[in-house]
């Protein structure tokens, strides 16, 4: 009986130092890797830059003086999207933008062209930057790429487009842009035209994350609008 129940106990010690080495494992294991290093989430973005420039050419009848027909030309510039994520945060992948365009009076712009969905597809880099063996801080080397000993907590900026995507954030459609146009033609241009942006992002931990930007300025300049006869 004695030596039964010393067996169940040397049992029961044995388990609780497996479960006490496993327990012990699971940080140096992670800390080997290079992707997940912490567990919370924090970014913001914003939005700015956007602008739409409208010429107008009116071609008029030399006899009659009667309207012929309008030549008119936008060109929009797209707006450029600034992350911060605050050092220690885990990182992530934009997946799309959600955009509602409206005018001065908060209604949507463009009726139902003014809310879309735009692919993103670009990485959001952790809050850590990687250092050299003299300590040296690296913010230009993508944290993934070094190993948990040799990263440092870091707050990082990263702005969109850059030289590799450049046409590929598109968050102003040419549809807005020709609606505007056709204002700028029937009347005044309109005013104080913004987006409103939702950026969905899926983070190094699987989870779904939203990244609002509200308001972001879209004006709209009459560039000419000129009078022609022929």
């Amino acid at each position: 009986m004695t030596q039964g129940m010393s067996a169940r106990m040397k049992a029961r010690m044995n388990n609780r130092s497996l479960a006490a080495s496993a327990l012990f494992a699971l940080p140096l294991l992670l800390a080997s890797c290079g992707s997940v290093t912490g567990s919370q989430f924090s970014s913001q973005a914003s939005v700015s830059g956007a602008r739409i420039d409208v010429t107008i050419k009116r071609v008029f009848d030399k006899t009659s003086g009667q309207l012929k027909r309008i030549e008119s030309l936008f060109v929009m510039n797209q707006p450029q999207v600034t992350f911060i994520t605050r050092a220690g945060s885990v990182g992530g992948k934009i997946m799309s933008a959600q955009i509602t365009v409206n005018d001065e009076s908060g209604n949507r712009y463009a009726d139902t062209s003014g809310q879309y969905v735009q692919n993103f597809g670009d990485r959001l880099w952790q809050g850590y930057a990687c250092k050299a063996a003299d300590g040296t801080v690296n913010a230009a080397l993508d944290p993934d790429t070094c190993t948990f000993v040799n990263k440092v907590e870091y707050t990082r900026q990263q702005t969109f487009p850059t030289a590799n995507n450049a046409g590929t954030i598109q968050l102003l459609t040419p549809r807005i842009g020709e609606t505007a146009t056709d204002d700028c033609i029937n009347g005044p241009c309109p005013a104080n035209l913004s987006m409103n942006v939702t950026f969905n992002i899926v983070d190094d931990l699987g989870r779904s994350q939203t990244l609002p930007v509200v308001k972001a300025p879209i004006p709209v300049f009459r560039i000419s609008d000129t009078g022609v006869e022929e």
